[in-house]
């Protein structure tokens, strides 16, 4: 099964997210990261299940490693999750998984908004009539 395929709910501009009746935390998730809900789906995955291995995620997810990995990749580089390198037993060697924690989540996401609110309210500010 391909995430790439099953879900394709894009990730909501600003204007979209004012617009909506009722915003949900996915919903500024995906704005504020640019991020899909396949990719929040994983997020939430890794917050409960520390330390997965990619074959972990895809398996409980029923989602295509592939998928998970471009998934996976993506959210390092927003900085939502971290990857370790683990040594097996037999020689070989897998990545792990972690969440950055919710509340650090949020502090990013709170302070990615603040920043917006601010370079609005000086545009306000700064407006003069033509």
């Amino acid at each position: 099964m391909d995430l790439d395929n099953e879900n394709k709910t894009q990730f909501q501009t600003v204007e979209e997210l004012m617009m909506t009746p009722a915003p949900e935390f996915n919903d500024v998730m995906r704005c504020v990261f640019k991020i899909k809900d396949y990719e929040i789906e994983v997020y939430f995955y890794l917050l409960d299940h520390p330390g997965s291995a990619i074959a972990e995620v895809s398996e409980s997810l029923k989602k295509d490693r592939s998928s998970i990995q471009r998934s996976l990749q993506t959210l390092m580089d927003k900085g939502m999750i971290e990857r370790k390198f683990r040594v097996l037993g037999a020689g070989g060697f897998t990545y792990i998984y972690n969440a950055v924690p919710i509340e650090e989540t949020k502090l990013i996401m709170n302070r990615e908004l603040n920043v917006w609110y601010q370079m609005m309210g000086q545009l306000v500010t700064n407006f003069e009539k033509r």
